[in-house]
């Protein structure tokens, strides 16, 4: 995941405009390369998706509090997946990799946001613990001082659609019937009523979500017993290959 042009060439991502790393830099490669001038047969690859908000490091309580089970949209305005399976990264970023842009919106209003204050977020894990709420708002503040371009805040639904680029028609139609929903159950996907909070009450905050990855997957043709193949499954006596670089099912 560290070698841009090897992430473009082999699975068509483009690292800082579809797929954001959060990966050690220094890995680039030298496994699968090592194999390949040996003889190595190639293998269809992928890459170790999750998900995040880009420069997540620098906005952790924004990127934890946005990732909560609320209304997820396209650029079209459309929700794509159930909501509940978000901490799920691995199911949740193959879901964003599929839409337009390679991105997903979640949107929250100010009345779902002073519940997570009362009653703490619905998703908390070793990563995101349960006080990062506390953090929200200062760096709601810090992200707007800075110009963060992928976290919004506004007052309408229309302002918010114009703001993120969200075709405004689609996004209405789409927090009509959420809402709705909201009311009785989820008539689309049919989330678990625990998380269905309506859209209503400005301020209104939606945060960018990109595709993300630890590493690539695949790369090394392998048999049953992890020796290494050449393109023509012939063994290459001695050399033996196992985890991601030999496994692109993620």
């Amino acid at each position: 995941a560290g070698n841009k042009q090897w992430v473009r060439e082999y699975t068509g991502f483009e690292v800082g405009k579809d797929l954001f790393t959060h990966c050690n830099p220094d890995i680039a490669g030298d496994g699968l390369r090592m194999a390949w001038e040996v003889g190595a047969g190639k293998t269809e690859m992928t890459m170790e998706l999750n998900y995040l908000i880009p420069d997540n490091m620098g906005y952790f309580a924004i990127d934890a509090v946005m990732r909560q089970p609320n209304l997820m949209v396209n650029l079209s305005g459309e929700r794509f997946l159930n909501e509940e399976i978000m901490g799920n990264g691995t199911f949740t970023g193959n879901a964003i990799a599929r839409q337009k842009g390679r991105c997903a919106f979640v949107i929250m209003d100010e009345s779902i946001k002073r519940h997570y204050r009362r009653n703490g977020l619905d998703l908390v894990s070793f990563v995101h613990g349960a006080d990062i709420i506390d953090r929200f708002d200062s760096e709601i503040e810090l992200a707007l001082q800075n110009g963060y371009e992928h976290f919004f805040v506004a007052d309408t639904i229309e302002e918010l659609a114009q703001k993120t680029g969200i075709d405004s028609f689609g996004l209405k139609e789409t927090i009509d019937r959420y809402n709705r929903d909201c009311k009785t159950r989820d008539t689309l996907f049919y989330k678990n009523y625990r998380y269905m909070r309506p859209i209503e009450k400005p301020k209104f905050y939606a945060a960018r979500f990109f595709p993300s990855a630890y590493g690539s997957l695949g790369g090394i043709k392998i048999n049953h017993r992890t020796e290494v193949l050449t393109q023509d499954f012939e063994v290459i006596p001695g050399l033996y290959a196992a985890g991601t670089d030999a496994c692109s099912i993620f």
